[in-house]
């Protein structure tokens, strides 16, 4: 099977993460800019057919006009195991950092919490079978391509998920209006996952149950939730704050590791803490920037242009108005 991935920051990552076979690349005639041009490049780099069409022909293709002039045909996404994102985390002798989400209706929601998800560094990210938004091409559009870096499984019961990854060690963080420890207050050093609740409803009680802390984010304004995206970026970032810039972390003594049982061993458990540094990581944070071997320095900046495309940028921005993934 084959699908149609469409956008030019989407196609161009889906390229650069190799994580499953394109077979052609459609580019709009007569339009080329810096990314159209990197797109060729990976391409022909790849040995990739690519074939120009009308704008007509694009829009008939894609469903819709939001394809910037770039159309990629890719096999099926390939969604990872939950032991592959543990495997992950040993790998780079890093406690496990890993976010669920429960009942995440919204496409665009999903692709934007994706996009920060990407961008905060987490080992994977967790969706359920049913209710639930997947990763499809209006996702990874939303989310600007950053969904074809991120390990995402997909799993029937998000309940059962969370006992494996307690007995694996990890401790389980939920969100809830009625927390009464503020989202910041928590030691996010030690091997954890996050968990983000519907855009209306929040976190299942069965699922707030078996959670081993819950967290809120403190309001100050009228409005008693954050939209589902803004709200996990947030958590996202505080993990990350706390794991590699000093003086983060809470004054709370950290937790009890449980004594792991599945599916990694004691002798392969990761450390509780990172070792703070003195300032942000900027370069092992932030994206290194293009491929110098395929791609130039300025990124995005136009060439000759015969026939300029739409902004770069998608013109919706992530997200809606449903509400808080919280419930506050």
């Amino acid at each position: 099977m084959s699908e149609k991935i469409y956008g030019r920051k989407p196609v161009l990552e889906a390229l650069r993460s190799g994580n499953r076979a394109i077979t052609r690349i459609y580019l709009l005639q007569g339009s080329r800019d810096g990314v159209l041009n990197q797109i060729e490049a990976h391409a022909q780099a790849k040995g990739i057919a690519i074939t120009l069409e009308t704008r007509h022909r694009m829009d008939t293709m894609a469903g819709n006009d939001k394809h910037q002039g770039a159309i990629a045909v890719a096999e099926d996404y390939k969604y990872a195991d939950l032991q592959d994102l543990l495997d992950i985390a040993r790998d780079k002798n890093e406690p496990a950092f890993i976010l669920l989400l429960d009942e995440i209706e919204d496409p665009q929601n999903l692709g934007a919490i994706l996009r920060s998800a990407d961008a905060a560094g987490i080992h994977g990210v967790v969706i359920p079978k049913n209710r639930a938004a997947e990763v499809t091409a209006t996702v990874i559009k939303a989310s600007a391509g950053a969904a074809e870096h991120v390990q995402t499984v997909k799993v029937t019961n998000i309940n059962d998920t969370i006992k494996k990854l307690k007995e694996a060690n990890v401790w389980v963080v939920g969100t809830d209006i009625e927390a009464t420890k503020n989202f910041y207050e928590y030691d996010y050093r030690q091997p954890v996952a996050l968990v983000i609740g519907n855009e209306g409803k929040g976190l299942r009680r069965l699922v707030k149950e078996n959670c081993d802390e819950l967290v809120k984010i403190p309001m100050a304004g009228k409005m008693s939730s954050l939209n589902a995206s803004v709200a996990a970026a947030l958590l996202l970032f505080e993990v990350t704050r706390q794991r590699n810039w000093k003086g983060a972390a809470p004054n709370s003594p950290p937790t009890v590791p449980r004594t792991p049982t599945y599916p990694i061993t004691p002798e392969t458990v990761v450390p509780t803490y990172y070792a703070m540094a003195d300032s942000p990581p900027e370069r092992d944070f932030f994206r290194s920037g293009p491929d110098p071997a395929l791609e130039a320095t300025d990124e995005g900046a136009p060439s000759e242009v015969i026939q300029p495309l739409e902004s770069n940028e998608p013109h919706d921005p992530p997200g809606n108005n449903k509400g808080g993934g919280f419930k506050w």
